[in-house]
């Protein structure tokens, strides 16, 4: 059946916005790494590599484990906390550690003192996208849900861009001057979170929904209704995990295992790749960075907003599967285009295919999100988000793992071969994006031709076409003008039934 698309407020766009700004400063501080380990220098105060002495294998098990391990852990304690708590404390809180972790990174010597670096910036990033999932998943209307996880998805690519410059910030400032400047912006942007939005969950039942009626002057027109019953109680883990699996597990499970092959794809062509035109292209290595940079924030950005826009629209038309069709046709046109990035013959084409390659694959995250959210609980949704989070990163890291000893043996065995690492990210990258096209394709099954039916009490969870305003310089929700409408007219005719 189709679904009306619903305006989305100012005052919500302005959290999406914060929160999109914030993804893009978690994805800077993950990337960093990358991108300092490739400056082609031997001086220590630009290169990261020179300063610290670290291996090649040292860096991958830093790019992969040593983040993810404390990532996932962490992670699943952070999906619990954000069914519970504050969530809007929770992303500030992981954004003053993880701006922590960028400092202890500016000031690491060597590969012990990065690894406890990137084992607190795991543990900070725990604390941020699961909230910020769950906090969009609450207040955005339902159709319009794809399109904002695909807004939401653009601070990924903004923030791996930064980390592309960062190759460029390095060469002219240092690299622990870099660092240090990620972990300035991160505790700004947790000041301004903490100043300007507040946990809507939170702060609806407490604040008066009829506050602008008792505002007014009494008269034989205004009578207030009874407040909102109050939220259920909050589910154990035990309770979550069976509520997700008495709802739509196959579909769950499917689209996890979609996106934990689309995770692993990006984690070997975001590692690697720099890597691997440090190495092919030497002399381009600055160039490489801008236009990497350029490609990301633009055809990246634009990818993840058009898919997630697209999704809703086609959906609203009548395509319940819509929200796992468009990435499954991101991902089968992304494989060969890694091919080609990797294999061109030149400079010049090889980045053009990489361009291709951030147009066309990136449009997953939007649809993937929104039709998560609409597959899971509203209870349990953010224990199941860190379920996804755990085999997305599990995967991801995995995938890593093996390319990086792949390259590591080709190196201990007679010098780094660019034929080697080229054919490592094909086989992990092309391999990951092919399965993943075909995973999408089997959710996509999944869905029946009705669409996703209402889970039990969902209504009752979210807070759909909810208006978020001003209130002591912090954002609240309050009801939208329709639910002040038929509270009025449902008062009215409560009095004229006492009158009758």
């Amino acid at each position: 059946m189709a679904e009306a698309l619903e305006e989305v407020s100012g005052r919500l766009k302005y959290v999406l916005l914060l929160l999109t700004l914030i993804k893009a400063n978690n994805h800077w501080s993950r990337y960093l790494i990358n991108y300092l380990y490739a400056v082609s220098s031997d001086d220590e105060y630009y290169s990261l590599s020179a300063a610290t002495g670290i291996t090649e294998e040292q860096y991958g098990l830093l790019s992969g484990f040593g983040f993810s391990i404390s990532y996932v852990l962490w992670g699943l304690v952070m999906g619990y906390a954000a069914d519970l708590s504050n969530r809007v404390a929770i992303i500030a809180l992981g954004l003053i550690i993880w701006s922590g972790a960028n400092a202890l990174m500016a000031a690491a010597r060597g590969y012990r003192c990065l690894l406890a670096a990137r084992a607190l910036l795991g543990f900070g990033a725990a604390f941020s996208n699961i909230a910020s999932l769950s906090l969009i998943a609450d207040v955005c209307p339902r159709a319009r849900l794809a399109e904002a996880n695909g807004v939401y998805a653009i601070g990924l690519y903004a923030g791996s861009s930064l980390g592309s410059l960062s190759l460029v910030m390095a060469e002219r400032v240092g690299w622990r001057n870099t660092c240090y400047a990620a972990a300035l912006s991160g505790l700004l942007l947790a000041v301004t979170l903490f100043a300007t939005v507040s946990e809507p969950r939170h702060l609806a039942p407490a604040a008066k929904p009829h506050a602008d009626l008792e505002a007014a002057p009494p008269s034989s027109s205004t009578l207030l209704l009874p407040p909102p019953p109050p939220p259920p109680p909050p589910l154990t883990v035990a309770q979550a995990a069976r509520a997700i699996l008495a709802a739509r597990p196959q579909l769950v499970l499917a689209i996890t295992a979609a996106a934990a092959a689309v995770h692993a794809a990006g984690y070997v062509t975001n590692i690697y790749l720099p890597v691997f035109y440090a190495a092919r292209f030497a002399q381009d290595a600055a160039l490489y960075a801008v236009l990497n940079a350029t490609a990301k924030a633009l055809c990246g950005a634009a990818s993840a907003y058009v898919g997630g826009r697209a999704a809703d629209a086609w959906r609203a038309s009548g395509q319940p599967r819509a929200d796992l069709l468009i990435p499954a046709a991101g991902a089968a046109g992304a494989a060969p285009l890694l091919a080609l990035a990797l294999y061109a013959p030149s400079f010049a084409p090889s980045v053009a295919a990489l361009a291709l390659l951030y147009l066309l694959a990136e449009c997953w995250s939007g649809p993937t999100m929104g039709a998560l959210a609409r597959a899971l609980p509203p209870a349990a949704r953010g224990t199941g988000l860190a379920a996804y989070t755990l085999a997305s990163t599990v995967a991801g890291s995995a995938a890593v793992w093996a390319v990086g000893r792949t390259v590591g043996d080709s190196s201990s065995s007679g010098g780094a071969d660019v034929a080697v690492l080229a054919r490592a990210v094909a086989v992990g990258g092309c391999g990951a994006y092919a399965a993943c096209a075909a995973l999408y394709c089997g959710a996509a099954l999944l869905v029946r031709a009705d669409g996703y039916a209402e889970i039990p009490g969902d209504d009752a969870a979210r807070n759909d076409g909810v208006a978020v305003r001003p209130s002591a310089a912090r954002y609240q929700c309050a009801p939208s003008p329709p639910q002040r409408e038929s509270q009025r007219a449902a008062g009215a005719r409560l009095r004229s039934e006492r009158g009758g």
